[in-house]
């Protein structure tokens, strides 16, 4: 009996194993998924109808999907940037071609409120006005208001999407726009400071290559939470796509959900 339990979870582990090396894989089926659905679905899916949704006063679907994303960022940090948004993807894609290679920098505060407050204040502005007219729903929830319509207009606003997240990341390199410009990573990223689930790095397997850090979609310097961090990665910009994890050929890197940093870092 004690021989098929072991059994059992040495099959298990090595199954996990095998999911961990293969997560990015996962993550970039994931992604082109949501990529392919978003002409049909783009209200539902694109940022920008957050502001129509508070305009008219309705909760939508892109409220309801992104509020989700936030509320979840401090267990599972950014997994709305890293496997589902569509804007994203097209970065990582233009990223991996890019016309000159930069170091990390942490975001720019500024240019984050700089987006940030003017989009909800507008939005909240153009809310109270309707109000008076009588024009609004005192947010109901009405997940489909905004119908999944993609007609000339919309293709337009979208083809003018992917490509304003195209040429951002061709010129300014890996995801600069996710990190320095988008309301919603602002705010997931918030979160995700206090995210349960995060890279770890087992310090005594890993050579310090800098391989992961090179691959990493956001330019994580990750060798340097090895040496300060006992190898995790609790970086706001990390998006979980598991890049790092399938580059390490060292099987150094992990996903970890890690619920008490402190405690972790003081072990031995």
């Amino acid at each position: 009996m004690y021989s098929r339990y072991r059994g059992f979870v040495s099959r298990a582990k090595k199954e996990g194993t095998v999911f961990m090396k293969k997560i990015y894989s996962f993550n970039f089926l994931s992604r082109f998924i949501f990529l392919m659905l978003t002409p049909i679905f783009f209200q539902y899916f694109a940022l920008g109808f957050i502001w129509h949704s508070i305009y008219w006063g309705v909760i939508t679907f892109v409220i309801i999907i992104w509020m989700t994303f936030i509320l979840l960022s401090p267990l599972f940090g950014r997994i709305g940037c890293g496997w589902f948004c569509f804007m994203g993807t097209v970065s990582d894609f233009g990223g991996s071609q890019a016309f000159h290679k930069t170091k990390w920098k942490k975001p720019k505060v500024w240019s984050r409120i700089l987006i940030l407050i003017p989009f909800f204040v507008t939005a909240f502005i153009f809310y109270f006005l309707n109000k008076e007219r009588g024009m609004t729903h005192n947010f109901a929830v009405i997940p489909t208001f905004l119908t999944p319509e993609f007609n000339h207009h919309y293709m337009v606003v979208w083809i003018s999407d992917i490509s304003f997240a195209l040429i951002m990341a061709l010129f300014l390199d890996k995801r600069w726009a996710c990190k320095n410009l988008c309301m919603m990573g602002t705010l997931c990223a918030i979160g995700a400071n206090y995210s349960r689930l995060i890279p770890v790095v087992e310090f005594d397997k890993c050579n310090q290559c800098h391989k992961c850090e090179n691959e990493c979609l956001v330019k994580i310097p990750i060798v340097d939470y090895v040496k300060n961090n006992k190898g995790m990665v609790t970086n706001s910009e990390c998006i979980l796509c598991g890049k790092c994890v399938e580059v390490c050929k060292l099987d150094a890197v992990k996903l970890r959900f890690i619920w008490n940093r402190k405690k972790y870092k003081e072990r031995s």
